[in-house]
């Protein structure tokens, strides 16, 4: 007997071995059991050795083998080969399918006149549909699925038997004669009478209006992205003004036309993932600036779903394919709900009858040195499994923004969908009800809970309302052990975390962190000198603030360098700081780029996460190799990067009227130089060669790669993110990585 462990059911494993068990004459039988493909086989050895090479070296596409166990049997004298029954048993290791874009057979048979599929904007077949967004509990059987409540008609119910049919146990199988369907709205509620909502959407959207379009995971906000207006008035409405509006476009063809795709990207673009692609922008004009302003890259998306690509029959042939929500609020997924909070923004709805049980957001990727980079985990990467050697059951509640949980069981870790910043309530409800949703699908009964150290975070106030042991971990150590367990790591390494916020062990913010440690515990070896910032949270939306907290703590005479900001304003920020009034001190990096930011007058208030940051590494000049001087100093055997000298040489900079791209290269080489230099001294000092590299920071693609390529010159051994995202996204994997550590030395 052969038990197959994996991503093996619903994806037309039983009917690919079936087919092979004939073509090899093999006896026996096979059966879905637990989250296993279970076989017990009979036949000639030569036979049975082609038959086991086929269906594990090649097995289908969707498929993914974690772990193969090999049981003794005796003899049964099978005359045939048959598919049994599934079965299930609670104490197996268990895989959950991702959401799969619409496969080319299934939209060869949508737009064929002749089937029976048609247009019918929810075909689907084994390799391809909604999984995860519709699964109420395993195993995955169309009763434990949203699609419980449409019964199949006849012919549905054939392929559905048939194991020849690639439709075989395909759960969410339907046609138009069973299946869900579309209706068009009002953003009132009405329903608006057409012969084709399809048809009609489409209409709304060449002519300006601005569509709410229920999707796999949850509700878009779509537009035409050639109309100006329509984006201006998607953004006032949305009270989103700057962030940058995701593309979906209506083939490779037209992303091309758009942007500089590479080899990978494009592979990246076509797979059945079809993530968001960060690509960089062509000089074209065809699109307003208004979609992505201040930014060099675009987020490009391919269509994944039958009604996607129907959306593109007509004129349109870019939409603006944005999250269904308001600002900072989770994405909608529930029709009544989604016209009650997307009303003000949207004109109109499209939607369908086949709910949507957990909501999943767009997954973000980007190449990085010829490799693919995870921004956000999210539909068609989640949940994502990875090895954990934990042995008692756990359950890692992540960080507050960019959240994120991973569950632990059977040594293996289950992270969930990127969920969004806890402090918005919506999402909070989202967050608690996405656990309770994957504890129940794995049966999970967590002896350990692990948090973060900060007691403020809503994910660590979760925690108290849960049984089992509770495990504080700080914020920077999980961002390294992160990596660490991305990459198989357990020996010692240095880790260099740089981020925006994050509680430390003396109770001050930290952010631009050397450790040296390994899994279960750390020493902090060295940080950017701290600074005292006046504010609090609200210094980090108006990075002006920031910027006079560094010149007070420099003690440079203020000259008029912020153009937009009050004499008045900043006299009273001057006079908190001199009384250490609503003060914090930080050693964040992310809070230095802030700073810079604001001193080049690029962004002196943010409207998203980390604006200013992102916008200073957009107009930097990659042909300039300058950096400015700094100083690394030592305070009791721990080593501080002293700011004073880099920020006076961007001052100087700044008065003689250096061009803004130019400062903001040589700052980027500075914080990347200081980091060699700093990582080199550690080094040779404790004798290690691996480094890692995690936090929020390193979303700045230009200051990775010059680190990760200077480390590579040193001879280093050097690490960061590729699957598991760098920001906060990454907490609740390194979270589980310490607890896991940490059991296994008790």
């Amino acid at each position: 007997m052969i038990k197959i462990f994996g991503i093996v059911q619903g994806v037309g494993y039983r009917p690919y071995i079936y087919n092979h068990a004939k073509l090899f004459n093999i006896k026996g039988w096979v059966s879905n059991q637990g989250s296993a493909v279970t076989l017990d086989i009979e036949g000639e050895k030569e036979a049975i050795k082609g038959f086991l090479i086929k269906i594990i070296k090649n097995p289908p596409n969707l498929s993914t083998i974690e772990k193969i166990k090999l049981l003794p049997k005796e003899y049964k004298g099978y005359i045939d080969f048959q598919i049994k029954s599934s079965s299930y048993d609670e104490k197996e290791l268990k895989f959950i399918g991702m959401d799969v874009a619409t496969c080319h057979e299934c939209l060869e048979e949508i737009f064929n006149i002749d089937n029976p599929r048609y247009h019918y904007p929810f075909t689907n077949c084994t390799t391809c549909g909604p999984r995860y967004s519709i699964l109420r509990k395993l195993p995955y059987d169309r009763n434990h699925t949203t699609m419980d409540t449409f019964q199949m008609c006849p012919s549905c119910r054939g392929e559905y038997n048939d194991p020849g049919d690639r439709r075989f146990h395909a759960q969410p199988n339907c046609c138009p004669n069973c299946g869900p369907s579309l209706s068009l709205l009002t953003n009132k509620g009405r329903e608006v009478l057409c012969t084709d909502p399809i048809e009609k959407t489409i209409d709304l959207l060449h002519t300006g209006k601005i569509v709410a379009i229920k999707g796999l995971g949850g509700y878009h906000l779509a537009c035409d992205a050639k109309n100006q207006e329509a984006i201006k008035t998607l953004r006032k409405r949305k009270n989103r003004p700057h962030k940058p509006f995701a593309l979906m476009v209506k083939d490779i063809e037209i992303a091309r036309k758009l942007c500089m795709i590479n080899e990978i990207e494009e592979k990246i673009l076509l797979s059945n993932k079809r993530p968001i692609v960060l690509l960089e922008k062509k000089g074209s004009k065809t699109l307003s600036d208004e979609i992505a302003p201040n930014i060099k890259k675009l987020g490009v998306i391919l269509p994944y779903t039958p009604l996607h690509y129907l959306l593109f029959q007509g004129a349109i042939t870019i939409l603006v394919m944005t999250s269904g929500n308001g600002s900072s609020a989770p994405i909608q997924y529930e029709n009544h709900e989604a016209i009650e909070k997307l009303g003000r923004i949207a004109d109109y709805f499209l939607i369908h009858n086949r709910d949507i049980h957990i909501p999943v957001e767009d997954s973000v990727v980007k190449v990085v040195n010829d490799q693919e980079t995870l921004v956000r985990r999210a539909r068609g990467y989640t949940p994502f499994t990875l090895t954990i050697n934990i042995t008692q059951e756990a359950l890692a509640l992540g960080a507050e923004e960019k959240s994120t949980f991973c569950a632990a069981q059977n040594q293996y870790g289950y992270m969930s969908q990127y969920l969004g910043d806890l402090k918005d309530f919506d999402t909070y409800g989202i967050y608690e009800k996405a656990i309770g949703n994957l504890v129940s699908l794995l049966g999970l009964k967590p002896k350990i809970i692990a948090h973060d150290f900060n007691t403020s975070y809503l994910s660590s106030q979760y925690a108290e309302t849960l049984a089992g042991k509770k495990v504080a971990v700080q914020h920077h150590h999980a961002h390294m052990v992160s990596c660490m367990v991305e990459h198989n790591l357990f020996c010692p390494v240095i880790g260099v975390v740089f981020d925006g916020t994050g509680l430390g062990t003396d109770d001050k913010i930290w952010g631009g962190e050397f450790f040296v440690g390994a899994r279960e515990n750390f020493i902090r070896v060295g940080h950017l000198k701290y600074v005292t910032i006046h504010g609090g949270n609200k210094a980090i939306k108006e990075p002006w603030r920031i910027a006079i907290s560094y010149l007070h703590a420099i003690n440079y005479k203020y000259k008029k360098v912020l153009r937009e900001i009050d004499e008045k304003s900043i006299h009273t920020v001057i006079q908190a700081l001199e009384q250490n009034f609503n003060c914090f001190e930080s050693s964040s990096v992310g809070r230095l780029f802030d700073c810079v930011a604001a001193l080049l007058n690029l962004r002196q208030r943010i409207t998203y996460d980390a604006q200013a940051a992102i916008e200073l590494e957009n107009i930097l000049e990659p042909s300039v190799k300058e950096y400015y001087s700094y100083n690394i100093g030592e305070e009791n055997g721990v080593y501080q990067i002293d700011y004073k000298s880099i920020l006076m040489g961007v001052l100087k900079d700044i008065e003689k009227e250096v061009h803004p791209s130019s400062i903001s290269a040589k700052f980027h080489n500075t914080i990347g130089k200081v980091t060699l230099e700093l990582i080199s001294r550690i080094k040779e000092r404790y004798h290690i060669n691996r480094v890692v590299l995690s936090g929020g920071v390193f979303e700045n693609t230009y200051l990775l790669t010059y680190i990760v390529k200077g480390l590579e010159k040193k001879d280093c051994d050097v690490y960061y993110h590729r699957q598991i995202p760098t920001n906060d996204s990454g907490i609740a994997v390194g979270q589980l990585g310490v607890v896991a550590a940490i059991e296994g030395k008790d």
